[in-house]
């Protein structure tokens, strides 16, 4: 089953997930979206229509993403301008979504990158994913 996002295309399903939990993903004009359904959740408590209309404003919330970032970066050894790239846009059900820059250039954050929350338009938090323990599954 593929999901299809107003004004942005279809995502297709990604075949390796944990149990529980059923992923969707596509990489287009430049910009690489997930969507994550975890039980008891469906997709049918997906807002396709509020992904839509977030990602017709990519631009402007990853400026704002980028923004997040500086602030809470901008006096780390290592952080300039460019210090972090390749966004990835993940949505779930409900308002909060993430732009996690799977590459960032400050010491102990390139492995797992920096991930800036959202509510709606609004940055709620920047996280960095040094802590994140990964399974060795």
């Amino acid at each position: 089953m593929t999901i299809t996002i107003p004004g942005f295309g279809e995502l297709t399903p990604v075949d390796h997930t944990p149990e529980g939990v059923a992923c969707w993903n596509a990489t287009a004009a430049g910009t690489s979206v997930s969507v994550l359904v975890e039980e008891p959740a469906t997709t049918d408590d997906l807002d396709l229509a509020f992904i839509g209309s977030v990602l017709d404003e990519r631009e402007r919330l990853l400026k704002t993403a980028h923004e997040a970032v500086d602030e809470h970066l901008r006096d780390r050894p290592g952080y300039g301008p460019d210090a972090v790239a390749e966004p990835e846009f993940t949505f779930h059900p409900g308002r909060d979504w993430l732009v996690r820059f799977a590459e960032c250039s400050v010491a102990g954050l390139g492995e797992l990158g920096v991930v800036v929350v959202f509510n709606g338009a609004d940055v709620v938090g920047v996280d960095e994913l040094t802590d994140v323990e990964l399974d060795d599954e």
